[in-house]
C-alpha cells in the first residue's frame, strides 16, 4: 500500500477495506482513481465481496475464485506483485484489490489483453513494447494451435502437405513405434513435466533444468527412435512459445486447452481442430469480468482496438 501511495500522491485516490472471513477477519484493500474508474465496476467488486460467506481468506487467488464463481477457464483477474504496474492499471480505470498478508494485488476488470501484458512494457518505448506483446500474442496462438494442427494434419489429411515437406517428414517416422497422435501426447506430457519442475525449483536452477533437461530427452528419445525429430521440434516450438506469456495463471489454462484441442484433432482431424478452436473462441466471447467483455475491445466502434493491442506512445 505505501509504494502504491508513494507512486501516486492525488486526492481522488480512495482507499476502503472490508473484511471478508467469519473466522479470520481478514483485511481487503480495495483501490481506485475516483475521477477515472466506472462507478459500475466498483460497486460491483463490493457486491461480491460482501456476498462472501466464508471461514477465511488466505490468498488472491483464493479471492479471485471466490469472487469470479463461474465456470471460466481463464482468469478473470490479473494477478500482480509488482506497484508500478497495480499503478498504472488504476490510472486506466482498474480497480486494485490487496488481502493483507498478500505481497501482491489483484486487478479487475481484466481481459485478454491485459493478461498479456508485461508489467515491464511500461519500461519500454512505445515500439519496444508493441514488438513485445505482438510475440506474446504470437505465442499465446502458437503454443495453443500448432501441435492440435500438426496432428490433424499429418493423422489425416496427408494430401495438403508439400511433397518434400511430407516426404522428409515419412523418412524420419521410418522405424518409430508409436502414431503421430500417441508421440505428440508423450512430448507434450514430458514437456509440461519439465515446465512444472522448473516453477516448484529455486530460481536459479528451474530454467536449467528446464533447458538442459529438455535437450538431453529430445536428443535421448530420438537416438532410442521412440520420437520423430519432427515432433521434437514441434513439442519444443510450443514451449517456446508457451513461455513467451506472463502470466501463469493464463499459461496453465493455454496447457490445459492445448491438451483438448488436441485430443479433438487427433479423434476428428482438421474437423475437430476447427470444432475446438470455435469452442474455445465461443467461451472467451461469454466471459466478463466485472461487466466487461474478456474479448473487448474486438468488436465495433473500434476506438479502444489499438490501445489494446499496442502499446501507444504516451502523450
Amino acid at each position: 500500500m505505501a509504494l502504491i501511495r508513494k507512486r501516486i500522491k492525488s486526492t481522488s485516490m480512495v482507499y476502503e477495506t472490508k473484511k471478508v472471513g467469519v473466522r479470520t477477519k481478514t483485511t481487503v484493500a480495495i483501490l481506485y482513481m475516483r475521477d477515472i474508474v466506472d462507478p459500475k465496476i466498483v460497486q460491483d467488486v463490493k457486491n461480491k465481496l460482501d456476498d462472501l460467506h466464508i471461514d477465511g481468506a488466505f490468498s488472491a487467488t483464493q479471492l479471485e475464485e471466490l469472487m469470479e464463481p463461474t465456470k471460466a477457464l481463464f482468469p478473470l483477474m490479473g494477478y500482480t506483485g509488482r506497484a508500478d504496474f497495480t499503478v498504472n492499471c488504476m490510472l486506466n480505470g482498474r480497480v486494485a484489490l490487496i488481502v493483507d498478508g498478500t505481497p501482491a494485488a489483484l486487478i479487475a476488470p481484466a481481459n485478454l489483453f491485459l493478461l498479456v501484458k508485461a508489467p515491464e512494457d511500461i519500461h519500454f518505448t512505445a515500439l519496444a513494447a508493441t514488438f513485445g506483446q505482438t510475440l506474446r500474442l504470437l505465442g499465446l496462438s502458437v503454443s495453443l494451435l500448432l501441435p492440435a494442427f500438426f496432428v490433424a494434419i499429418l493423422s489425416y489429411h496427408q494430401d495438403q502437405l508439400p511433397y518434400y515437406l511430407l516426404a522428409t517428414l515419412g523418412i524420419n517416422r521410418l522405424g518409430i513405434p508409436f502414431d503421430v497422435a500417441v508421440e505428440m501426447f508423450i512430448a507434450l506430457l514430458f514437456l509440461e513435466i519439465l515446465r512444472e519442475a522448473g516453477i516448484r525449483l529455486p530460481s536459479a536452477v528451474g530454467s536449467t533444468v528446464t533447458v538442459v533437461g529438455g535437450l538431453i530427452l529430445g536428443d535421448a528419445a530420438i537416438r532410442a527412435g521412440s520420437l520423430s525429430p519432427g515432433i521434437v521440434v514441434i513439442g519444443a516450438i510450443t514451449q517456446i512459445f508457451g513461455s513467451t506469456l506472463s502470466s501463469l495463471s493464463l499459461a496453465g489454462t493455454i496447457s490445459t486447452l492445448r491438451f483438448f484441442l488436441f485430443i479433438l484433432s487427433a479423434t476428428l482431424g482438421i474437423y475437430g481442430f476447427f470444432l475446438g478452436l470455435f469452442i474455445v473462441l465461443s467461451h472467451l466471447a461469454s466471459l466478463r469480468s466485472c461487466g466487461l467483455p474478456y474479448l473487448a475491445p474486438i468488436s465495433p466502434p473500434f476506438k479502444d482496438l489499438a490501445n489494446a493491442l499496442f502499446r501507444l506512445p504516451w502523450p
